[in-house]
Protein backbone atom coordinates (compact mmCIF):
# COMPACT_ATOMS: atom_id res chain seq x y z
CA UNK A 1 0.00 0.00 0.00
CA UNK A 2 2.81 2.47 0.85
CA UNK A 3 4.47 1.59 -2.71
CA UNK A 4 1.35 2.57 -4.11
CA UNK A 5 1.22 5.86 -2.62
CA UNK A 6 4.71 6.66 -3.48
CA UNK A 7 3.67 6.14 -6.90
CA UNK A 8 0.72 7.94 -6.88
CA UNK A 9 2.54 10.57 -5.70
CA UNK A 10 5.37 10.33 -7.83
CA UNK A 11 3.04 10.21 -11.12
CA UNK A 12 1.41 13.09 -9.83
CA UNK A 13 4.38 15.49 -9.50
CA UNK A 14 5.90 14.25 -12.58
CA UNK A 15 2.60 15.19 -14.44
CA UNK A 16 2.06 18.87 -12.77
CA UNK A 17 5.94 19.46 -13.78
CA UNK A 18 5.25 18.14 -17.58
CA UNK A 19 2.01 20.89 -17.59
CA UNK A 20 4.13 23.69 -16.17
CA UNK A 21 6.82 22.72 -18.50
CA UNK A 22 4.50 22.91 -21.71
CA UNK A 23 4.41 26.74 -20.12
CA UNK A 24 0.57 27.74 -20.56
CA UNK A 25 -0.07 31.20 -19.86
CA UNK A 26 -3.40 32.66 -18.50
CA UNK A 27 -3.89 36.76 -19.65
CA UNK A 28 -6.51 38.15 -18.05
CA UNK A 29 -8.01 41.50 -18.77
CA UNK A 30 -10.40 42.95 -15.82
CA UNK A 31 -14.14 43.45 -16.99
CA UNK A 32 -15.06 47.09 -15.06
CA UNK A 33 -17.34 47.76 -14.01
CA UNK A 34 -18.42 44.05 -13.62
CA UNK A 35 -22.43 42.89 -13.33
CA UNK A 36 -23.87 46.44 -13.86
CA UNK A 37 -26.13 47.51 -16.95
CA UNK A 38 -23.86 47.89 -20.15
CA UNK A 39 -20.67 45.81 -18.86
CA UNK A 40 -19.48 42.59 -20.79
CA UNK A 41 -20.10 39.86 -17.74
CA UNK A 42 -22.03 39.12 -14.80
CA UNK A 43 -21.29 39.16 -11.64
CA UNK A 44 -21.85 36.46 -9.87
CA UNK A 45 -19.41 36.56 -7.23
CA UNK A 46 -22.11 37.47 -5.06
CA UNK A 47 -24.47 34.54 -5.64
CA UNK A 48 -23.79 31.16 -4.68
CA UNK A 49 -26.56 29.39 -6.61
CA UNK A 50 -24.96 31.16 -9.90
CA UNK A 51 -21.87 30.25 -9.35
CA UNK A 52 -22.73 26.84 -8.45
CA UNK A 53 -24.56 26.45 -11.76
CA UNK A 54 -21.59 27.81 -13.32
CA UNK A 55 -19.34 25.35 -11.63
CA UNK A 56 -21.25 22.04 -12.42
CA UNK A 57 -21.00 23.10 -16.07
CA UNK A 58 -17.27 23.81 -16.26
CA UNK A 59 -16.86 20.89 -14.28
CA UNK A 60 -18.81 18.42 -17.27
CA UNK A 61 -17.10 20.44 -20.34
CA UNK A 62 -15.08 18.39 -22.29
CA UNK A 63 -13.36 20.19 -24.83
CA UNK A 64 -9.61 20.70 -25.30
CA UNK A 65 -8.96 22.40 -28.40
CA UNK A 66 -10.98 24.29 -31.51
CA UNK A 67 -9.72 24.74 -34.62
CA UNK A 68 -9.67 27.68 -36.46
CA UNK A 69 -11.97 26.69 -39.44
CA UNK A 70 -14.25 25.06 -36.71
CA UNK A 71 -18.33 26.46 -37.56
CA UNK A 72 -19.82 28.67 -35.16
CA UNK A 73 -21.41 30.67 -33.42
CA UNK A 74 -23.19 26.98 -31.77
CA UNK A 75 -23.44 25.98 -27.98
CA UNK A 76 -21.21 23.24 -26.88
CA UNK A 77 -22.98 22.30 -23.64
CA UNK A 78 -26.19 23.20 -22.31
CA UNK A 79 -27.47 23.38 -18.24
CA UNK A 80 -30.87 23.83 -17.08
CA UNK A 81 -29.46 27.12 -15.69
CA UNK A 82 -26.26 28.05 -18.21
CA UNK A 83 -24.38 26.60 -21.23
CA UNK A 84 -20.90 27.15 -23.26
CA UNK A 85 -21.06 28.79 -26.16
CA UNK A 86 -18.68 28.64 -29.26
CA UNK A 87 -19.17 32.99 -29.98
CA UNK A 88 -18.10 33.67 -33.17
CA UNK A 89 -18.20 31.76 -36.88
CA UNK A 90 -15.00 31.91 -37.28
CA UNK A 91 -11.54 32.34 -35.65
CA UNK A 92 -10.10 36.03 -35.40
CA UNK A 93 -6.96 37.63 -34.75
CA UNK A 94 -6.20 40.87 -32.55
CA UNK A 95 -3.03 41.33 -34.80
CA UNK A 96 -0.08 39.25 -35.15
CA UNK A 97 -0.14 35.57 -36.42
CA UNK A 98 -2.22 34.33 -33.80
CA UNK A 99 -5.70 33.21 -33.87
CA UNK A 100 -8.33 32.75 -31.28
CA UNK A 101 -11.50 31.35 -30.63
CA UNK A 102 -14.16 33.05 -28.42
CA UNK A 103 -15.77 30.48 -25.50
CA UNK A 104 -18.84 32.05 -23.48
CA UNK A 105 -20.78 30.69 -20.63
CA UNK A 106 -23.66 32.13 -20.70
CA UNK A 107 -26.77 32.55 -18.42
CA UNK A 108 -30.36 30.46 -19.79
CA UNK A 109 -32.74 33.74 -19.31
CA UNK A 110 -34.24 36.09 -21.79
CA UNK A 111 -32.01 39.02 -22.27
CA UNK A 112 -32.46 42.27 -20.50
CA UNK A 113 -31.63 44.93 -22.45
CA UNK A 114 -28.45 46.33 -21.66
CA UNK A 115 -27.90 43.81 -19.01
CA UNK A 116 -25.14 41.23 -20.11
CA UNK A 117 -25.80 37.24 -19.74
CA UNK A 118 -22.18 36.19 -19.93
CA UNK A 119 -20.86 34.74 -16.75
CA UNK A 120 -17.74 34.06 -18.03
CA UNK A 121 -15.29 34.80 -21.18
CA UNK A 122 -12.19 32.27 -22.45
CA UNK A 123 -10.00 33.49 -25.45
CA UNK A 124 -8.70 30.47 -26.64
CA UNK A 125 -5.86 29.90 -29.28
CA UNK A 126 -6.95 28.16 -31.56
CA UNK A 127 -5.73 24.79 -33.13
CA UNK A 128 -3.82 24.23 -29.95
CA UNK A 129 -4.57 21.48 -27.28
CA UNK A 130 -4.53 22.24 -24.17
CA UNK A 131 -5.54 19.92 -20.81
CA UNK A 132 -9.03 19.77 -19.85
CA UNK A 133 -7.98 21.28 -16.59
CA UNK A 134 -6.44 24.47 -18.08
CA UNK A 135 -9.63 25.15 -19.47
CA UNK A 136 -11.68 24.95 -16.97
CA UNK A 137 -9.41 26.96 -14.35
CA UNK A 138 -9.86 29.74 -17.21
CA UNK A 139 -13.82 29.66 -17.20
CA UNK A 140 -13.15 29.48 -13.39
CA UNK A 141 -10.50 32.15 -13.65
CA UNK A 142 -12.92 34.52 -15.64
CA UNK A 143 -15.92 34.16 -13.59
CA UNK A 144 -14.56 34.89 -10.34
CA UNK A 145 -12.82 37.73 -11.05
CA UNK A 146 -14.90 38.92 -13.55
CA UNK A 147 -11.73 39.25 -16.41
CA UNK A 148 -11.83 37.95 -19.84
CA UNK A 149 -9.48 35.47 -20.01
CA UNK A 150 -6.99 34.35 -22.64
CA UNK A 151 -5.56 31.41 -22.79
CA UNK A 152 -2.25 30.72 -24.80
CA UNK A 153 0.63 28.63 -25.41
CA UNK A 154 4.10 30.22 -24.34
CA UNK A 155 6.48 29.65 -27.22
Amino acid sequence: MYLLQLCVIFVCTFFVEYCHSQGFTFNEELVVPCGVKYSKQVDVRGSRAQRRAAEVIIADFKRDSFGCDEQGPKTLIKHKEVRIDLQDSKSFSNGGNKRWRNLQLQQNVPRDKGFPTTVATVLIRCDKQFPIRIVRDAFVRSMTKCAIVRLDVSP
